[in-house]
């Protein structure tokens, strides 16, 4: 393709307009691009003519999808490279002014990419270790030539913001165990050698533009003091980008990886409040300097109402976050005093934070961090407490908890790390013992007891009536998961615990408001919405029984008694909502009510739940009080002192009846919703946990009523009719709302477990409770009878047989019908956990029906949603839970269920992973996931629960001739062979799947795994030397036992003379890999944590043994190449020790002393580095101070058109490295 023809194609892809396949075809042919052998040169080309913005951020797109092709093996050399990014940079300097935003960011990504990817290349000059260069490294000198205007300085700024993303984060191209041991290899190093310096650079510019507009206003510029007034400070357009950028760049500098792990601040697996910022020592000083915290304090007084506010507090709510152990005791205090002063200065004038959403929620922020790395009784010993404590209440009460107070709705998240703040304030009550050592009056110096229950009541009558007109309130507290509301009331039920009494009154006193307006009201709607918010409040403050406030709090069983009056009035309700229900209003104060309004008859059966929002607030409820007074946690007499007083309900049996009633009647709702079915089934198997509530449940008569009636008619839930329905109008999937059937029936196994022996006495019994089951599985028996036997046909019949068409039912109903037995069997499948129990299971299951869900899987074995919950099934029948998998002697059932197993893999093998390989696109991630890898996983744990289950001897099906064993291991190779490894190291179920079973063929079947072909066995290997890499200790285990299996089993063979050809070959064909695993193993040892040093310390004598000729010449020069001197002879020492007194055999005594050398090999090297480092300050991070520079921002009123900036870019931040490479460096080859 020329220029005009790719401008033309990037003005169709970008520039809009055109079909999905006109864009699709476009786009391909734009992909292909990078492919073309010149392409560095055609995409300059393509920069430098280019003449709309499109075809310049394709060109720059297209050399960062070429370098990330090349991380691994460098394409480019390294002088099209080095000249790439002095392109780079004269291209940016020249067009700066013209690049659209998208583009310039584009190129300043293009840049660090290939700063990062050339971190480590020495220059080709360089012959002398010692003094070896890396001018990738040199990137501040580049930048010296941007330091004329401020616009050429703010790409200057956007240049290390990238490298700073870059280095900190890694990117799509190093997911990889190999690839990301460089990434963490190249940030550690980045932040010993670059980092400090750049955030002082950024710090002193921030620190001259806040002195030059105090300058400007007349005020003093002394930091240890905050203007009377808030400013809001002009600047021209491009002074204020590189202030912002500044700010960006110094932010950037404090989000950093300072440890490696690949991960961030942004991280959604992280909470926000538990973050810690874990800077190294180098950074202790500028730390407890004050002058940082009060630079950021200041933007907010002299620019409130602008973008920089939110960036300053940001970087605030990072300082304090910093790691505890930095600090001493008075250095914590120290800068503790800074930050609140600071805080209660911005409260005092608050109107700022109140006119910007963003500055409100950074501030909020700050406070909660405050808070996660600070304990009170170090709080409580800062200046001016008392003024602290009682502004801040007034802030959070005035302003935050008011809902009609802002001119803009405030974010939840806002309200959240506020009220974080107050909870974990009051949470370390429970923790009094610090306190009052702190402090003499621990219940007075704190003052929480004056200002935590206002805010409590404030928070809950605020909410209430602004329930009655608000829609944005109700529809963010009741979003589909409600887990706003779910996260403010939990702390809100902490906070509620320290004045319980006056909590309770409260909510008492609203309840029976709200209940009077319920009944009269003839348009409930909105007293709906407000009564069940506060059921909502209710159940969060039982649930929060377990906090106990010592120090404040009445007695436990006091409290018992007001949670006694809260349940009281919940019950009353949930027999109203029966009542309404079945339009049976009873007016009278009858204490059987309860139990009359709430049956186990059938009347219920057809109907509609009243009210969908109460009946999960009951529930939420209910399931907050199980948790604190029922089964084997809590025990309280008298909470049902009360509740027999008010509704006659004398022990915890007549209250789990009456609630696992009012779960069934929800079971029998002919139309129930998904978050209704889904809150129901999980209450009942939350139930079913435990020995005490299960011991109880399996007495009450509804619990009997269901054993004997769990059909379809009396819960319709469970008819496959029912889950079709609701494909069409659900947010939940049919398989989701089918897998709520296992939950169902592990929940009913785990009462049958105790309620049956399983002997002669209960067969009748256990012949009742599975007839419904019996009269599915006879009508699929029937069905399939016109289904031929396949296990007469012979392979190539039975892999060209078409599919099959019943004549006796639609294939959807037959599909639902096997769906939902696989998933009920399997529910109390994985409850039978006792041999009796599992024995009955099978003999119910063979030889009558295991035959037919073989059959299923013939039939349906091109669609997921059928073969995915049958294997599932068929992985629980054959997991050996504590042993269960124990037949009798005399009966050959686990040869049997082992036989049907391996069949119903075979045809897994010979049909679905055929179908799925040639129709199923690995572009539809989604799809090909659920459909090839998803089963897979389950085959791979089948074959791992059948070898590890302990009830098979595999050595009777070659005795007799039986392929069984042979067909399951051909399924496991005819996986490998349509996996790819990249998908293989992708997915963690898979990975883990894949490894764990690796593990168990090698202790099992060694053998069969060591004479694989060449190709075959090379994948292993392969994938084992990525597996060595992994952060995963698991896969690390399971690696270091497979290698050390085969390599005993090699060793073993050898000794004995009886090596097989196909062994030997596959030894000497991958050679290389195994001096690559050896040299990846000693870099962990040597330079990387190794915390499974045992595990690794016995594959590890095998490889030197294996490789001991190259060991002390080849590998040892790998190992030392790139280090200085000192640290080569030190190396070299100590590998020369590593082999003392170790024999040339693989015996379990000879691997216990090497384990004994390679722990001393592991001390040594690091004792000596440790050395090394102390001695030469070198090595430690650059901590000089920055010398003040002149003026770099004049004021708002006289601005300069230059800025004069005196200070070297190129002093501030160190051009090159230091000699010595970092301890955590990890040797890449």
């Amino acid at each position: 393709m020329d220029a005009l023809e790719v401008e033309h194609l990037c003005g169709q892809l970008y520039g809009g307009g055109g079909n999905s396949e006109q864009l699709r075809t476009v786009s391909q042919r734009l992909e292909s691009f990078v492919s073309q052998p010149n392409c560095l040169s055609q995409c300059r080309i393509l920069l430098d003519r280019a003449l709309t913005p499109y075809t310049q951020f394709f060109g720059a797109t297209t050399l960062i999808k070429y370098f990330n092709r090349s991380s691994n093996q460098p394409i480019a050399t390294f002088t099209e490279r080095l000249e790439l990014r002095t392109y780079i940079l004269e291209y940016l300097y020249k067009h700066n002014r013209s690049l659209a935003p998208f583009v310039l960011a584009e190129l300043a990504k293009l840049y660090a990419r290939l700063t990062k990817n050339s971190w480590f290349d020495l220059s080709p000059n360089t012959n002398n270790l010692d003094k070896e260069t890396y001018p990738f490294q040199t990137f501040t000198d580049d930048l010296l030539k941007f330091q004329t205007d401020p616009p050429h300085f703010s790409v200057a700024l956007q240049l290390l913001i990238a490298i700073l993303s870059e280095m900190s984060v890694p990117n799509d191209e190093e997911t990889s165990a190999r690839a990301f041991s460089k990434h963490r290899k190249i940030c550690i190093s980045f932040r010993d050698t670059k980092l400090l310096d750049i955030y002082l650079f950024a710090c002193q510019y921030l620190r001259d533009v806040i002195v030059n507009q105090k300058k400007a206003l007349g005020l003093s510029t002394d930091f240890n003091s905050y203007p009377k007034t808030v400013t809001s400070a002009q600047l021209q357009a491009d002074y204020y980008l590189v202030v912002e950028k500044l700010l960006s760049l110094a932010l950037a500098c404090l989000t950093y990886d300072f440890l490696g792990t690949g991960s961030s601040v942004h991280d959604v697996d992280i909470s926000d409040e538990n973050q810690t910022l874990q800077v190294p020592l180098a950074w202790h000083d500028h730390v407890v300097d004050g002058s940082f915290y009060q630079l950021f304090f200041s933007y907010y007084f002299l620019f409130s109402n602008t973008s920089l506010v939110p960036l300053a507090m940001s970087c605030l709510v990072q300082l304090a976050s910093v790691r505890r152990s930095l600090l001493n005791t008075n250095e914590r205090l120290t800068v503790l005093n800074y930050m609140t002063f600071g805080i209660r200065s911005i409260l005092e004038q608050a109107a700022g934070l109140l006119a910007d959403e963003k500055s409100l929620h950074e501030f909020c922020r700050l406070i909660a961090r405050l808070k996660a790395n600070t304990q009170l009784h170090e709080l409580i010993r800062i200046d001016n407490y008392p003024l602290f404590i009682e502004t801040l209440f007034r802030f959070t009460t005035d302003h935050l908890l008011n809902v009609h107070h802002h001119r803009y709705h405030l974010s939840p998240n806002t309200l959240h790390y506020i009220l974080s703040f107050w909870s974990k304030i009051v949470a370390f009550l429970s923790h009094s013992s610090k306190l009052s050592e702190s402090s003499g009056d621990s219940s007075t110096s704190h003052l929480l007891d004056i200002y935590v229950p206002q805010i409590v009541c404030y928070y809950i009558q605020s909410r209430l009536d602004a329930l009655n007109n608000d829609e944005t309130l109700y529809l963010e507290l009741f979003d589909n998961d409600q887990t706003i509301l779910q996260q403010q009331l939990e702390m809100i039920s902490v906070m509620s615990r320290l004045d319980y009494n006056k909590t309770c009154a409260l909510l008492c006193s609203c309840f029976d408001d709200l209940a009077q307006q319920y009944q009269q009201a003839t348009n409930s709607e909105t007293t709906e919405r407000r009564f069940t918010f506060l059921i909502y409040i209710l159940g969060c403050v039982i649930g929060a029984r377990g906090i106990t406030l010592t120090s404040l709090s009445i007695p436990t069983d006091d409290q018992d008694l007001f949670d006694g009056e809260l349940v009281v009035r919940v019950l009353q309700l949930m027999t109203y909502i029966q009542q309404k229900t079945a339009g049976e209003i009873q007016n009278n104060n009858n204490k059987n009510s309860i139990n009359t309004a709430i049956t186990t008859a059938t009347d219920k059966i057809g109907s509609t739940p009243y009210s969908e929002r109460l009946e999960l607030a009951v529930l939420f409820f209910f399931e907050q009080f199980r948790r604190q007074y029922i089964g084997d946690h809590g025990r309280s007499n008298k909470i049902y002192q009360v509740l027999f007083k008010h509704l006659g309900i004398a022990d915890e049996e007549q209250l789990l009846s009456i609630f696992i009633k009012k779960l069934f009647t929800n079971l029998q709702y002919s139309i129930i919703t998904d978050k209704l079915i889904e809150r129901t089934v999980g209450c009942f198997s939350d139930l079913s946990q435990g020995y005490q509530s299960v011991r109880k449940l399996v007495k009450l008569d509804p619990i009997q009523y269901f054993i004997n009636n769990h059909t379809q008619d009396l819960f319709p839930f469970l008819h496959y009719s029912s889950a079709a329905k609701r494909s069409n109008n659900s947010n939940i999937s049919i398989s989701s709302w089918s897998r709520l059937r296992t939950t169902f029936y592990a929940a009913i196994g785990r009462m049958l477990m105790h309620e049956f022996r399983y002997d002669e006495d209960d067969d009748d019994r256990i012949e009742l409770f599975m007839k419904p089951f019996t009269n599915q599985c006879n009508r699929l028996v029937q069905i399939f009878k016109e289904f031929p036997d396949f296990s007469a046909l012979n392979a190539a019949q039975f892999a060209t047989m078409g599919q099959f068409t019943p004549t006796l039912a639609s294939l959807d109903e037959i599909q639902f019908l096997v769906v939902g037995i696989v998933r009920d069997l399997r529910g109390l499948c994985s409850a039978f956990v006792s041999k009796q129990a599992y024995t009955s299971l099978f003999d119910w299951l063979y030889p009558a029906y295991l035959s037919l869900f073989l059959k299923a899987l013939f039939v349906f074995y091109d669609r997921s949603d059928v073969y995915n919950p049958l294997l599932k099934f068929f992985h629980e029948l054959t997991l050996n839970r504590q042993e269960r998998l124990a037949f009798d002697s005399t009966k050959p059932g686990a040869y049997l269920l082992f036989r049907e197993t391996s069949n119903l893999l075979y045809i897994f093998q010979t049909k679905t992973i055929a179908h799925v390989n040639t129709t199923i696109p690995e572009t539809d991630g989604t799809l090909y996931y659920k459909s090839k890898l998803k089963p897979i996983i389950t085959c791979l744990r089948i074959i791992r629960a059948c070898l590890i289950g302990n009830y098979i001897n595999f050595g009777v099906f070659h005795l007799y001739s039986d392929p069984c064993f042979d067909n399951c291991l051909q399924v496991f190779l005819s996986i490998l062979t349509s996996v790819k490894q990249k998908d293989l190291l992708s997915y963690p179920k898979l990975t883990i799947a894949y490894f764990t079973l690796i593990e168990t063929l090698a202790l099992v079947q060694i053998d069969f795994l060591a004479n694989l072909n060449i190709p075959l066995f090379g994948y292993i290997l392969e994938t084992v030397s990525e597996g060595f890499l992994s952060t995963e200790q698991t896969i690390q285990n399971s690696c270091c036992i497979f290698l050390d299996t085969f390599l005993s089993y090699v060793f073993r063979s050898v000794k004995k003379s009886t090596a097989p050809a196909s062994l030997m070959a596959n030894v000497n064909e991958y050679g290389t890999v195994f001096r690559q695993i050896l040299v990846n193993l000693l870099n962990g040892i040597i330079f990387a944590e190794c915390k499974n040093i045992y595990a690794v310390s016995k594959p590890l004598l095998g490889l030197i043994l294996l490789n001991e000729n190259q060991f002390f010449t080849e590998i040892k020069q790998q190992l030392l190449y790139g280090h200085t001197q000192a640290k080569q002879a030190v190396l070299s020492t100590a590998l020369d020790k590593l082999m003392t007194g170790i024999d040339r055999t693989l015996t379990q005594v000879n691997k216990e002393h090497f384990t004994q050398n390679i722990t001393q090999f592991r001390n040594d090297i690091q004792d000596s580095l440790r050395g090394m480092m102390s001695n030469n300050p070198e090595i430690l991070s650059s901590a000089s101070s920055i010398p003040l520079s002149s003026s770099f921002l004049s004021s708002a009123s006289t601005i300069a058109t230059n800025i004069p900036v005196t200070i070297a870019i190129s002093t501030l931040i160190p051009s090159s490295s230091s000699a010595t490479a970092p301890v955590e460096e990890l040797m890449t080859l």
